[in-house]
């Protein structure tokens, strides 16, 4: 009986009556004529003559128009004409929308000539209750509202007037002042052959390029967490943001924190994992919920309290594929991006050269009844060329160049480089065959570290360490994941193969930087990573290098 006396309240004007049977004389009459026959809008009208609207909504199609009723009006300021055709854009939308026969719309947010998204609910637009609905026009429909549309802000509006709120603060840091490329006008040249010119300065901000908050055609759920919240997330990140500075450590934190609080859009209505922008979820609990604001474009929530899992969540294995590299170096001719179904992505890289193996193995002496140790040395060629490609590399140190996030973690790591023909042993005899094994390193150096690079000469410089590197071995026609483990080089001063980072024997030993196959990164931010060869031999013999991908999986306590 409530249901059925609550939609007595809402009358219709004939859009549903008779089986949506609609009257001749409405659909004869556009938008301006059925408003200006409902004495009880008048003032609208008024206001819709007074800033031109009344002609737009004679003249254009397909229009949704919300037409207050006069006493919903009695506080707006009449005589500010420029002020009410902006406020008038709010109650005006392009297509046409009606409710169906229960008073719904199809739609939940309706979206105004003033760009900005209203909310609508049953029998509702943004606080206002629809009086009168499907009023039919020919050229749109009218609703009557008995209140004014509340004016809401998009999501970057409110942000900026709140205060208080580090996170805000965070996003406001992002503005930079540059200058306006279009409307900077060149008036000369200095005396360096320079353009001057009669600059105009803008504002721009690349946090909000990434994440539009005030861009209405997109929706945000936005959390803001009070102090006390705030300061337990960031104690909980501090260690896994280590920065050499403790200055951008703090900035760095609260970044990650502001992201992370950047939820899909979504309602807090239930105790969950909320998926947020930078791929993490957050644990809410809707009552640690101080406040929510909804906005033009989304909502923003005050919360007294959220958490993020650190393991597998914040923090997450990562694979970067072997094709995605940032530089490479040893002229394209030496590489090959290869198409084959087992790699992963479709796609591994490879580094046409050659490469020695060298075999011991013991043979049985028949003859004198004993064993005779004997050293084989097999060269072994990888053109992987047509007939008319030549090109192999014979450098040391090529190089595949690859940026990587990484936290303040330890860290293993495996790749897959898998040279794929099976055919690449060498048979000492009926009885006797030595499989091919290819040896690759990993030069590398750590966020807020100078970065590894390659001389002219072929030496390494800024690796994490100057006494040691990792690398793996992987076996030819067999298809697995090889572990990186740390390996002595060759430092002898005198020695040619000083700063090539050439293996002498692994490196048992435990430093700062971790011990066998786990390397302890110190900083967290963006590290560069050097898959190269030159592991064994230099120059002619350098080696063949294949790489399908690189797997970072990093120690997090499950627990955090």
């Amino acid at each position: 009986m409530l249901v059925i006396a609550a939609m007595g309240l809402l009358t219709a004007c004939d859009a549903w009556k008779d089986d949506i049977e609609v009257k001749n004389e409405g659909i004869n009459k556009n938008l301006y004529e059925i408003l200006s026959s409902e004495s009880g809008v008048s003032t609208f009208a008024r206001i819709l003559q007074q800033t031109g609207y009344d002609r737009f909504l004679q003249e254009e199609q397909s229009l949704t128009v919300f037409a207050p009723k006069n006493e919903a009006l009695s506080g707006l300021n009449l005589s500010d004409t420029e002020q009410l055709k902006e406020w008038v854009k709010n109650y005006i939308a392009y297509l046409t929308y009606f409710t169906d026969q229960s008073g719904k719309f199809e739609v939940g947010a309706i979206r105004m000539l003033s760009n900005k998204n209203i909310p609508v609910h049953t029998s509702a637009i943004s606080g206002a209750t629809i009086s009168k609905a499907n009023c039919p026009a020919s050229n749109g429909v009218l609703h009557i509202i008995d209140a004014l549309i509340i004016d809401r802000k998009n999501v970057w509006e409110y942000l900026n007037e709140q205060t208080g709120y580090a996170q805000v603060e965070c996003i406001k840091s992002f503005d930079e002042r540059v200058m306006d490329t279009i409307r900077s006008v060149q008036t000369g040249i200095d005396p360096n052959g320079r353009p001057v010119y009669d600059t105009i300065w803008t504002t721009r901000n690349v946090f909000l390029e990434d994440f539009p908050l005030a861009n209405e055609t997109q929706a945000f759920t936005v959390v803001l967490l009070e102090p006390n919240a705030l300061n337990l997330l960031k104690t909980k990140y501090a260690k896994y943001f280590v920065r050499k500075e403790p200055e951008e450590q703090e900035r760095t934190v609260l970044r990650q924190i502001t992201l992370d609080m950047l939820l899909m859009p979504v309602t807090l209505d239930a105790a969950g994992r909320y998926a947020s922008f930078n791929d993490v979820l957050v644990d809410i609990d809707p009552a640690d919920i101080r406040e929510m604001y909804q906005a033009s474009n989304g909502k923003v929530y005050k919360l007294n309290a959220a958490d993020v899992k650190i393991y597998n969540n914040k923090i997450r294995e990562q694979i970067i594929e072997a094709e995605h590299f940032a530089e490479r170096w040893d002229g394209q001719d030496a590489w090959s991006t290869r198409y084959r179904t087992w790699a992963s992505n479709g796609q591994d890289v490879i580094l046409k050269g050659q490469t020695q193996n060298t075999f011991e193995y013991d043979i049985y002496d028949e003859t004198g009844d004993s064993v005779v140790h004997k050293s084989e040395t097999k060269t072994f060629q990888m053109h992987y060329r047509t007939a008319s490609e030549r090109f192999i590399s014979k450098s040391n140190n090529a190089y595949l160049k690859y940026r990587v996030p990484m936290y303040s973690v330890p860290y293993q790591i495996r790749w897959v480089a898998y040279d794929d023909n099976a055919d690449h042993h060498y048979d000492v005899n009926d009885t006797i065959r030595f499989e091919m094994t290819l040896e690759q390193k990993l030069l590398l150096s750590f966020p807020d570290e100078p970065e590894v690079t390659r001389l002219s000469d072929g030496k390494i410089q800024n690796n994490f360490s100057p006494y040691s590197v990792m690398a793996g071995v992987s076996t030819a026609g067999v298809h697995e994941e090889t572990l990186l483990t740390r390996y002595r080089v060759i430092t002898t001063t005198g020695v040619t193969t000083t700063g090539l980072y050439v293996l002498e024997q692994p490196f048992p030993a435990e430093d700062d930087f971790g011990q066998g196959a786990t390397l302890k990164c110190p900083y967290a931010g963006q590290a560069t990573f050097l898959v190269a060869n030159t592991v064994r031999k230099t120059d002619t013999y350098a080696g063949v290098m294949f790489l399908d991908y690189i797997r970072l999986t990093p120690w997090v306590e499950p627990n955090e």
